[in-house]
């Protein structure tokens, strides 16, 4: 009586554990391919990162020494490649969309999309940078803080115009 106890004890837990285990492994195999993809993607640019960084379906880095901001976005085993020379950029700006609800008379903001604007020295139309959009991904994972972070670094390795001084 006490083993077959036992056994139905093993038998229960195991079927409330494996289902855990098989989607902690299947979402481990997904990132590593995505990690995959981007390496690959990189090592075909032939460039070394100083600054990287990777979240979601998304990489961002930057190479001192050419002075060039990559970013690539992954969609359905499609990417996205940005490369952009730095000295080309006038101005960056972040662009965030929010939606205020009302909960219990309370009013709550929800990030909806945040953008990075990247404005062009040469009169080109904007580049936009999509760090998060909710209709893609259901989870916020500190993208606002990124995206200030990038917007300085980009701010500060852009080539300011040259303003002569004035004669007197």
């Amino acid at each position: 009586m006490k083993i077959s106890m036992m056994v139905i004890i093993i038998v229960t837990t195991l079927f409330c554990l494996l289902p855990y285990v098989w989607f902690i492994m299947s979402g481990q195999t997904s990132i590593k391919k995505k990690e995959k993809q981007f390496i690959k993607i990189i090592k075909d640019l032939n460039l070394s990162f100083e600054i990287k960084e990777q979240w979601n379906n998304n990489f961002i880095g930057f190479c001192q020494p050419k002075n060039v901001l990559i970013f690539i976005k992954l969609n359905n085993q499609e990417h996205k490649l940005f490369n952009i020379e730095l000295k080309q950029i006038k101005s960056c700006q972040i662009l965030a969309t929010a939606q205020t609800l009302v909960k219990d008379n309370k009013s709550v903001s929800k990030l909806r999309g945040l953008d990075l604007e990247l404005i062009m020295q040469a009169n080109q139309a904007p580049l936009i940078l999509n760090f998060y959009d909710s209709n893609e991904e259901f989870t916020e994972d500190l993208e606002l803080k990124r995206a200030q972070k990038w917007e300085s670094l980009i701010n500060q390795n852009t080539l300011k115009p040259i303003v002569p001084p004035k004669a007197a």
